[in-house]
Parts: C-alpha cells; structure tokens; sequence
C-alpha cells in the first residue's frame, strides 16, 4: 500500500506533519513493511485539507488518528487475540492437597 500525505500550505496549516508522524510511527511499531508511506506537495483537494492519499483514493478532513485507522482497516489489520489467563485448574503443575 502506497501512502501519500499532502504538505502543501492548506494541508500543513492543518497539521498534516503530525498525520505523517502518526503513520510512520504506526508503520514501524505494527512492522508494516508493505506500507510506503511518503509526501506529496499537493494532491489538489484543498476544499477538505488536510488529505491523505491511499493507494489512489484521497480522504479529506483527515487527522492522524484517523488516517492512523485508515491505515489499518485497508491492510486488513487483525489485533492480536488477548491470551486467556491460565487458571489454576488449567496449570499442569497444580495438584490439589486433602489435609
């Protein structure tokens, strides 16, 4: 997935740098290697700045923890399942004593 934040004055007045943040710290913390993410000086939709390209899909009204979303509902992004705790009665090494 190719990721495209516009820099341009509109967009950067809106805070698209923290967007940018956003995702390059999402992309190295969750490891998402098939994520390029780079600028774009103007991607010609300044009626809803700040926008963000996704692959060839621009979004609007954009905010770095929505892009952040974005992001990962189009890859598909699953969260790891918590681990149940193991209980006493799941623990192998537990032996019930009769005094």
């Amino acid at each position: 997935m190719k990721i495209q934040v516009c820099m341009w004055n509109g967009c950067k007045e809106k805070y698209s740098e923290y967007i940018l943040q956003r995702l390059e710290r999402d992309k190295e913390r969750f490891d998402l290697s098939n994520v390029i993410i780079s600028t774009y000086a103007c991607l010609d939709n300044c009626k809803q700045w700040p926008v963000v390209m996704f692959d060839k899909h621009i979004e609007g009204y954009m905010t770095p923890t929505k892009a952040s979303k974005m992001m990962m509902d189009k890859i598909k992004w699953n969260k790891p399942k918590k681990k149940k705790e193991k209980s006493e009665s799941d623990n192998d090494d537990y032996y019930l004593n009769d005094n």
